[in-house]
């Protein structure tokens, strides 16, 4: 099979069944969120570690005292006193060096390595039903029964491959960098000697170690991308051979020898994919548009490579769809579609909407009560028209994507029957809350509730999804549901998901456009 074959069929999967490959990667967003669950409890166990013991007071203290003092928190709301600036600037270091416990970095360092481990996790079922998806689409199959089938029958081979390939990173770069670390003590020995006798350094004895160290990075950059290489097609031979770790990676590696073209072919591919996603990135970044770039990389650039290299490894190619229709009434079905979408999922699931309406009001109300109770009133200041400048299409871009990938996490890592979702739900509200604490009620209500008539319940419904989700997954675990109901969950969120796109959109618009003004207008 052509490569080019390949890479065009890697296109028309995205292209032509992404009804069927944007649920699955928008799936695995939801499995990194459920991996973010054990650092988020432990950041809020040390903070009410922290208040319980006290060690928030003199934060507290000093916050209350900056709040009395007058000083504007926006950079658009007036000048700084800088007097006020370099008297309060110790205070809060030494408040917030107290924060820094014994317990707390346990608490961190406990939830970080859960967390961690749980995205290995993640990763590994990430990729079975991705790849299973997509190669489920090359042989004719429902997509999102592929995935889900492949989710179970291949996620520990997969998880095997991504340990070996850390071990096989770690084989090549412990040995540079040991190399590495010898050289740059040799020339700091060699200089500390040459400078405690008075002495000239040997100049040409730095040359040679400067030398050695580009020699071994340039080294270990050419190892570590043969390993990479090698490893490129494990999981793809896991799935389509149905074979173990082992085997999917001897095969993988003996790929480039088999077929060198194509390999040739796949890097230069990956590489151009690579340099397109950097491009992004740094377009985005410039405009202030950094979510962006998360977007392009799950629902174009992983789909596509992954297409490609399924495509490549089987040598299968897609066949046609002649029931295809065309892009505009695609779009419009996608998304006027996913609207009426969320208000069946309204009608038909209103426990689960009820449920995370309660549990992220219970979560706001838990944080104005703590931040409330403690007397703080910090400043706004009245000016905050510009807040987002003149024009502000990155922040547009950036609160519209931001908050639809949360409502993706909230609702694909609603699979771990609610958890996860119950979570992000909670925190949310924990966040909106403790800020509207230490507000005054009429600086809050002008700078969230522009936007926030459409942004939050849009996120609830999110939620509400996530639960609903978890009740199907339950029902699998069960016995009383089975992968077809789960397919058809995922494919039914995907649809409601389309259709808070649209609710964000709208929500980012009058956030950054709108609402400073509006505020600035209630505030003066």
């Amino acid at each position: 099979m052509k490569p080019s074959i390949a890479l065009r069929t890697g296109g028309r999967l995205l292209f032509e069944r992404s009804s069927s490959v944007l649920p699955l990667y928008l799936l695995v967003t939801g499995l990194y969120g459920i991996a973010r669950v054990p650092m988020l409890v432990a950041g809020l166990l040390a903070l009410w570690y922290l208040g319980a013991a006290g060690r928030l007071d003199p934060l507290v203290d000093v916050l209350r005292r900056l709040s009395e003092s007058g000083a504007p928190l926006e950079p658009g709301g007036g000048e700084v006193d800088p007097a006020t600036v370099e008297r309060f600037a110790p205070e809060l270091g030494d408040a917030f060096a107290g924060l820094v416990t014994a317990e707390t970095v346990a608490l961190v360092a406990v939830g970080g390595l859960l967390s961690l481990l749980l995205a290995l996790l993640a990763s590994a079922v990430g990729s079975a039903i991705t790849v299973s998806g997509l190669y489920g689409l090359l042989r004719g199959d429902d997509g999102v029964r592929a995935g889900v089938d492949g989710a179970g029958r291949h996620w520990r081979s997969i998880l095997g491959v991504r340990l070996l390939l850390l071990a096989a990173l770690a084989a090549v770069a412990v040995p540079i960098l040991a190399a590495l670390t010898a050289i740059g003590g040799y020339l700091t020995a060699a200089f500390g000697s040459a400078s405690a006798a008075g002495t000239e350094p040997a100049w040409a004895t730095l040359g040679l170690g400067v030398l050695g160290i580009l020699f071994g990075l340039f080294v270990g950059g050419l190892l570590l991308a043969a390993v990479f290489v090698l490893f490129a097609f494990a999981e793809q031979a896991v799935v389509v051979d149905d074979v173990g770790a082992l085997e999917g990676v001897r095969r993988s590696v003996r790929f480039p020898f088999e077929r060198p073209v194509a390999a040739l072919i796949y890097v230069a591919v990956a590489f151009g994919a690579l340099l397109a996603s950097g491009g992004i990135g740094s377009a985005a970044s410039a405009i202030g548009a950094t979510r962006v770039t998360a977007l392009f990389g799950t629902v174009l650039f992983s789909p596509l490579l992954d297409g490609f290299k399924t495509s490549l490894y089987a040598e299968v190619e897609l066949d046609p769809d002649p029931d295809l229709a065309p892009v505009d009434e695609r779009l419009r079905v996608a998304f006027v579609g996913g609207l009426r979408a969320v208000g069946g999922f309204l009608r038909t699931s209103p426990l689960a909407n009820l449920g995370a309406l309660a549990v992220i009001t219970a979560g706001g109300l838990v944080g104005w009560r703590a931040t409330a109770s403690l007397g703080v009133s910090l400043p706004i200041g009245g000016d905050v028209a510009n807040v987002f400048g003149a024009f502000p299409v990155g922040t547009f871009l950036n609160l519209a994507v931001n908050n639809w990938l949360v409502a993706v996490d909230l609702a694909y890592s609603g699979l771990a029957v609610g958890v996860p979702a119950a979570v992000g739900l909670a925190f949310n509200g924990l966040l909106v809350g403790a800020i509207a604490g230490v507000f005054e009620p009429i600086a809050v209500l002008a700078l969230i509730a522009p936007h926030g008539v459409v942004e939050i319940p849009a996120i609830v419904v999110g939620g509400g999804l996530g639960f609903w989700l978890g009740g199907v997954a339950l029902g699998v675990f069960r016995g009383n549901r089975d992968a077809d109901d789960l397919a058809a969950a995922i494919r039914r969120a995907y649809r409601v998901l389309l259709g808070l796109a649209s609710l964000f959109v709208l929500a980012a618009f009058i956030e950054a456009f709108l609402t400073p003004a509006i505020a600035s207008a209630v505030l003066a």
